[in-house]
């Protein structure tokens, strides 16, 4: 066997070994693409299906919308009037009793405060006289007790006088003499 004989079975064997192996990449390329076929059908179908739910759902749920809108569309010009009938009783009520009511307030605030001033000024001016009071019944007391104390002191020196005029007077001269003449006890 020559060289060239085993160079062209070489290059027959390889060129068939490739050839299998195209031949079964493709197998396998065909298979993949039929399962990418079968499952992009799968996946159509799901979604067919989805859009089909949704469609019926989103239907059902549009004119169930629908219907409430409507209904709210009757009923939306009584609601506004019963609103409007609402915020009219409320200026009305604000007009006629809280803002009377609040300005009452307000003047009998007023008046209590220039009360509670006059009140804080009478407090005031009777603090002041029962200072002044007491200031004047403390001046009178120390003066009438100096002048009860000159009255007391003068009545005892009256008594004492009095009393040694009288003791003279009744002892006489005789015994005053006798007393005199007595001898003191030291």
């Amino acid at each position: 066997m020559d060289w060239s004989s085993i160079a062209s079975i070489f290059w027959k064997f390889s060129l068939g070994v490739l050839l299998l192996a195209l031949t079964a990449l493709a197998g396998y390329l065909c298979a993949a693409v039929g399962s990418l076929r079968n499952s992009l059908n799968s996946i159509r179908n799901t979604l067919n299906s989805t859009e089909s739910i949704l469609n019926q759902e989103i239907g059902e749920l549009i004119a169930g919308v629908d219907k409430t809108v409507k209904e709210v569309n009757k009923e939306l010009p009584e609601l506004l009037q019963n609103l409007n009938g609402l915020t009219a009783s409320l200026q009305g009520i604000s007009e006629s009793e809280i803002q009377p009511t609040v300005h009452n307030i307000q003047e009998m605030s007023g008046a209590l405060n220039q009360s509670i001033q006059e009140l804080e000024e009478l407090v005031q001016k009777v603090t002041n006289f029962s200072g002044q009071t007491i200031e004047q019944a403390a001046f009178f007391r120390n003066q009438l007790a100096v002048s009860l104390a000159d009255i007391v002191s003068l009545w005892q020196g009256v008594k004492a006088g009095w009393d040694s005029f009288s003791s003279a007077r009744s002892t006489g001269p005789e015994e005053e003499t006798l007393v005199s003449d007595a001898p003191t006890e030291g």
